[in-house]
């Protein structure tokens, strides 16, 4: 017969042991964790100091990465403090005629607000340079270069007829640059007519039409095209290295017909903006060129037919508009001088 009580080993492992003085637990029953402190003043305090050290040290590199600029406001002075000296690998060491020129243009921007890039192309084949010109800026109505590309391209290809009458509707009107937005419901423009609007008055409403009728892919594939690698239709961005390639390429005749390409040159000739890049050249001295401008943003590019012609594009941000207007016949002048000497 079986005992229906538990026998004395059974009673030895229930029963709870005692260790080290510590009240046994139940079995069955786990100790609970103890909870967690939150930090101390000190542990906060010590995480304030890291973040606002962190942040801190972000923003002076990023303002001595552009000579201590913020948009918009005058440049502020720290002397030549600097934290660090950049090295670059890999590149061909440039001319010290080219180190002079490219320290005299920071010189003439240097007490200004905002940031100047430069990018200059010899046409002759003898080289090129450049200040922050691989660097993103706001491209303004210097986006219409590409898409003139497109649209002449397009017309190359057969796709579309520069002859073409386009009627225009109110919908399509942008105010801005341009007299388009002034021109009654119904009238008529060929296409061709329209891209020379584009470039001569730098037209919103052209603009508006053009790229409808292409598309913002076939554009953008243009660009990409064109090895415009930092440039965005949508974002309306690009890089003053971007814009000269653009424009090397349409002087070379490397993307369109000589025809083509010549055709968009005049429309970039004797244009409602002769005051800024043009103003610093001889007025004897052809300048086909794209000018735009926006909020603290001033830009201007183009092509100069002297007897060394070259790429000249002068590209801005964060800027004082009377500041820039002001400067940029001098950088074109200086530029100019420089290509030109003997």
């Amino acid at each position: 017969m079986r005992f229906l009580g538990k026998s004395k080993e059974r009673e030895e492992e229930l029963t709870p042991v005692k260790k080290r003085g510590r009240p046994a637990l139940p079995r069955g029953r786990r100790k609970k964790k103890e909870e967690k402190k939150p930090w101390g003043k000190f542990e906060r305090y010590l995480i304030l100091v890291v973040l606002g050290s962190t942040v801190a040290l972000s923003g002076f590199l990023a303002l001595s990465a552009r000579e201590w600029k913020l948009p918009g406001l005058p440049r502020l002075n720290f002397a030549n403090f600097s934290l660090e000296k950049t090295f670059v690998f890999g590149e061909t060491a440039k001319p010290d005629s080219f180190k002079e020129i490219e320290s005299a243009f920071k010189e003439e921007t240097k007490g200004l607000s905002g940031v100047y890039g430069l990018y200059v192309s010899r046409l002759d084949g003898s080289g090129s340079y450049g200040v922050y010109e691989d660097d993103v800026f706001e491209a303004a109505s210097l986006i219409k270069l590409p898409v003139l590309v497109a649209l002449y391209k397009e017309a190359e290809l057969g796709n579309v007829n520069l002859d073409e009458k386009y009627i225009l509707e109110e919908g399509d009107k942008v105010g801005g640059a341009g007299s388009l937005q002034y021109k009654p419901a119904g009238t008529a423009y060929s296409y061709r007519q329209l891209a020379q609007l584009m470039g001569n008055q730098s037209d919103n409403t052209a603009f508006r039409i053009v790229r409808n009728l292409l598309g913002d892919r076939k554009i953008q594939e243009t660009a990409n095209y064109l090895g415009m690698t930092k440039t965005s239709l949508s974002q309306n961005e690009t890089s003053p290295r971007d814009v000269g390639i653009l424009l090397e390429k349409l002087y070379g005749g490397q993307i369109l017909s000589q025809e083509s390409a010549s055709e968009i040159l005049n429309f970039l000739t004797n244009t409602l903006y002769e005051d800024h890049l043009a103003a610093g050249i001889p007025s004897e001295i052809r300048v086909a060129h794209k000018y735009g401008r926006e909020v603290h943003v001033v830009n201007d590019a183009g092509v100069v037919f002297s007897d060394k012609p070259f790429i000249l594009v002068i590209l801005s941000k964060g800027v004082v508009e009377p500041e820039a207007d002001e400067v940029f016949p001098n950088l074109a002048k200086l530029i100019f001088e420089f290509e030109t000497r003997e």
